[in-house]
């Protein structure tokens, strides 16, 4: 057995192996918290420039509000939108939150430049699993950046004040 002594103190290899696992996983922990919050707010801020040389441009997408039906996919929308900002609502007939927060979602539509697809997890259950949907209603926001599309949120629950946050955040207002 491989020891190491420290002064009167000795160590298994192994024990000492088991103690930088926790140290490991420790700092890890703390460090998981902080990257994805640099990153994000490097991605957001070439999301808002994206979408301030649009609008300087005016350069906008035709809106569209697509219930996605049960031989459809979602690649195909990601391929025929025309907007930059496409947001998926996984939700279901027998949630009452879902149910609610629909009309709001489809109106949408009206007041941004975004496709909105709304998608029943029990006739895309596959789609579900994909998108790792473990709440209803759930809302993820893709930005087309850098010729890829990404997931730039993820709402889940029918909170309207935060939907409304990232609409403005993620898609082109029509009224400004």
């Amino acid at each position: 057995m491989a020891l190491i002594c420290i002064g009167s103190v000795c160590f298994s290899l192994f024990h000492v192996g088991i103690l930088i696992l926790v140290i490991i996983n420790f700092f890890y922990s703390h460090i998981k918290k902080v990257l994805p919050q640099c990153f994000n707010n490097d991605k957001k801020d070439q999301i808002q420039n994206v979408l301030q040389l649009k609008k300087k441009n005016r350069e906008y997408g035709k809106s569209a509000y697509i219930k996605l039906p049960g031989n459809s996919s979602i690649q195909d929308v990601f391929q025929s939108t025309q907007c930059m900002s496409v947001v998926l609502k996984f939700g279901a007939t027998w949630c009452k939150p879902c149910v609610n927060i629909e009309e709001y979602f489809r109106k949408q539509a009206n007041y941004y430049v975004a496709t909105l697809v709304s998608i029943d997890v029990d006739t895309h259950k596959v789609l579900k699993k994909e998108h790792n949907v473990n709440a209803l209603p759930t809302f993820d926001f893709y930005f087309f950046l850098n010729n890829e599309w990404i997931l730039a949120e993820r709402i889940e629950g029918a909170n309207e004040k935060e939907l409304e946050k990232a609409f403005q955040a993620y898609a082109l207002s029509k009224l400004e």
